[in-house]
């Protein structure tokens, strides 16, 4: 299971199931990659460059075990058993951008880590393989806001830098949240963008996601949702679109979507609003 690079274009995940014993050649990604062990545990025989001299390691790993492996660092492994689970992918330039303001750096250098265990991390991984799941309900938003907190997340703890964030104390300006806010309201029927909102916010991803939940009471993807509910509503109660179409033309991408989201908000199904 894997996601469409179009849709996430920072992150991938990707489930796998491994039938049995077996190893890896040595490998070296041009990306970051964390993988995630699922329900029962295994003995792994790992290596990676930077953790004790690249020496082979042997490690038992349990549920929400997971190796992190940063670019451009020769690794390999060993199972002894069958296992499961799921790996993300981050591009570089999803920690680049927030390292600047975080870190105070326009290089990024994530430390090679033995073995571990992260409940952050495991968290966002189970979010994003949910959504895909569920034929992405969150959108391109949602998992650009789950891929920004585990980048920032990757950055503060397992950084070679120290970390060294301004801090934004208040929301957004009158000025950044009307011109956010706009973009919202020309743009719901369509994939709405993180990386787009924060420029137009002019901030980082990470600080706009927090600038704008002070600001909203909601996270930017909380508040786009609600709002398409908003206009379904209208949409709904003037009956002259069916209920796809309503769906498709509030920026959900699946009927099934709409109604979700909707019975959640307002307690009623679209149908039945429709009809009362």
């Amino acid at each position: 299971m894997a996601n469409d690079e179009t849709e996430w274009s920072s992150v991938s995940l990707e489930y796998y199931h491994l039938p049995q014993p077996g190893e890896t050649p040595e490998l070296c990604f041009d990306h970051y990659a964390i993988a995630v062990t699922l329900g029962q545990g295994f003995q792994l025989d790992w290596k990676i460059d930077g953790v004790a001299k690249g020496r082979l390691q042997r490690q038992m790993l349990f549920h929400g075990g997971m190796t992190l492996v940063p670019m451009q660092h020769a690794h390999s492994g060993a199972w002894n058993q069958p296992h499961e689970g799921f790996a993300i992918s981050l591009k570089p330039e999803l920690l680049t951008r927030n390292a600047a303001e975080l870190l105070a750096v326009d290089q990024v250098e994530l430390l090679p880590q033995k073995p571990l265990y992260d409940p952050f991390i495991l968290q966002v991984g189970l979010a994003l393989k949910a959504d895909l799941e569920s034929r992405r309900p969150g959108g391109r938003l949602y998992a650009e806001t789950m891929a920004t907190a585990l980048a920032v997340h990757l950055l503060r703890n397992y950084s070679a830098h120290t970390h060294k964030s301004v801090n934004y104390l208040g929301g957004l300006s009158t000025t950044q949240l009307k011109r956010v806010i706009d973009y919202i309201n020309d743009h719901l029927e369509q994939e709405l963008s993180l990386e787009k909102m924060a420029a137009i916010a002019q901030l980082s991803s990470y600080h706009f996601c927090r600038s704008f939940k002070r600001s909203m009471g909601l996270t930017p993807h909380q508040y786009v949702i609600q709002q398409r509910v908003e206009r379904a509503k209208v949409l709904l109660k003037d009956q002259k679109m069916g209920i796809s179409e309503v769906a498709t033309a509030c920026g959900f991408s699946h009927q099934s979507h709409l109604n979700r989201h909707f019975k959640r908000l307002t307690g009623v199904t679209p149908n039945f609003f429709s009809k009362s």
